[in-house]
């Protein structure tokens, strides 16, 4: 807002009230002003708060299926050929937090990783009356 260009890039942390819970979102990449310290958001920022919002909403389950396979280079219809879906279910799979453990190894097995890669599960610790991912 000063319209200084000296800024440098930060972990930014905000807290988020939801469904009468403080979920603290940590490490957030954040531009900060270093002459009257004003805090910007990027569209990458935004993106990494939306996604750990929907890590906290599933109960700590991280499905990172999209994300990997586009930097595989491996497109929706092709991984749906390779497990035998149609691309329309594998677009659902991606944004599936409740995903079967067949599901989950096939999916794997199809980008050529580990389980564990593809699909994370963290923990969700609570401190006094907030709650981290770890």
């Amino acid at each position: 807002m000063c319209g200084s260009e000296d800024l440098s890039e930060i972990n930014y942390t905000m807290e988020h009230k939801e469904l009468n819970k403080v979920l603290v979102i940590e490490n957030i990449p954040a531009i900060q002003c270093n002459q009257c310290n004003e805090i910007y958001l990027t569209p990458n920022a935004n993106r990494y708060i939306d996604k750990q919002l929907s890590i906290f909403r599933s109960g700590g389950f991280d499905n990172r299926a999209k994300e990997v396979s586009k930097n595989k280079g491996i497109t929706q219809e092709e991984l749906g050929k390779r497990i035998g879906v149609t691309k329309q279910r594998i677009n659902q799979i991606f944004k599936d937090n409740n995903l079967d453990v067949q599901t989950m190894i096939k999916v794997s097995s199809a980008i050529g990783e580990p389980v564990s890669s593809v699909f994370k599960f963290k923990i969700i610790h609570q401190e006094n009356d907030k709650f981290y991912l770890k």
